[in-house]
């Protein structure tokens, strides 16, 4: 069984507290080696102003340091949403402190260009719906200090033809920035989305060695409940309306050539259904992207590229 690295999943103080025990075992029955959750923002106080930065996912590090690697508070919170920063009180800045300290192998995930999720669609709750340009001042803040510090980060960017424009953009701008985008071949808005396919993303490859894609994607024949596209996951083969459980010919291409540019991801957090129940189920489906790649590629994937981007060293194993 190959080894996996979740490079983009989150986990909320009450999870930490009451999911992860029983979760460990069910880490080890599928062969999940590390993961590498963002934190959420304390609990209001009632004294501090601004962004509460959280340090518990620190503690759980502390607690089971071969299971969970440092990584700081994710960048899904009203502060980072709304862009604030310039004060030593909003989470921009506070994640800049913090990242200098060297303490942290990964930022989390940072929402930029957001659609709501099926959840979200279904009860009208609009909050993450977020349309933040990359090339904003408080994402050159970000990109500056991934280069700075070799700290990589995720990016919610879903692939609208502007987006992916800017991403170029900063990618070209930031070269030392170790960058991953969330969802790969997650298209949920297709008429915004007419650029992105196996061509584009083998030219950004080719020019942009310092991008990189999670594969926290839908299975076959997922639907989005916000559109009207029959599946919202591209990388299976099939017509939308009559998925199957492989890939792609030209997706399972551009895994197999660009293998040392994913990295796995369950993308947990807040309000899903129990970590161990989760994790079986995504497991299962990260499993079924990767089972018909050549055996380098699987390792590749599954951990090798997450550990270098963790710790700077190639995989010595």
């Amino acid at each position: 069984m190959v080894p996996l690295i979740d490079m983009e999943t989150s986990l909320t103080h009450d999870q930490v507290l009451n999911e992860v025990g029983d979760a460990l075992g069910v880490m080890d029955d599928i062969g999940m080696a590390l993961m590498a959750p963002d934190g959420y923002q304390r609990a209001k106080d009632g004294q501090t102003k601004g962004y509460r930065w959280s340090s518990y996912i620190l503690g759980l590090v502390n607690r089971y340091p071969g299971r969970f690697a440092p990584t700081a508070n994710g960048g899904t919170n009203p502060n980072w949403l709304q862009q604030k920063g310039g004060k030593s009180k909003h989470y921009i800045d506070k994640l800049q402190k913090h990242v200098r300290t060297g303490v942290y192998a990964h930022m989390g995930e940072l929402d930029f260009r957001h659609y709501m999720s099926n959840s979200q669609c279904k009860q009208g709750k609009t909050h993450r719906d977020s349309d933040i340009a990359l090339n904003r001042e408080n994402g050159h803040r970000l990109f500056k200090l991934a280069a700075e510090t070799r700290v990589p980060f995720v990016v919610h960017l879903e692939p609208e033809d502007q987006a992916l424009a800017t991403l170029e953009e900063m990618l070209a701008t930031y070269p030392d920035a170790p960058v991953i985008v969330a969802h790969f071949g997650q298209i949920r808005h297709p008429e915004k989305q007419q650029r992105f396919g196996p061509d584009l993303v083998r030219r950004l490859f080719g020019q942009y060695p310092n991008l990189y894609y999670d594969l926290a994607a839908g299975g076959p024949g997922r639907r989005y409940k916000c559109s009207n596209v029959a599946a919202d996951t591209v990388i299976w083969d099939g017509p939308l309306d009559g998925q199957r459980d492989h890939l792609h010919a030209q997706y399972k291409a551009l895994l197999t050539e660009f293998s040392d540019r994913f990295v796995m991801a369950t993308d947990f957090g807040g309000g899903r259904k129990r970590l161990s129940e989760y994790l079986r189920e995504k497991v299962a489906l990260l499993r079924l992207i990767i089972r018909d790649l050549p055996d380098d590629a699987r390792h590749n994937i599954g951990y090798r590229n997450a550990w270098k981007l963790l710790t700077g060293e190639a995989w010595s194993g």
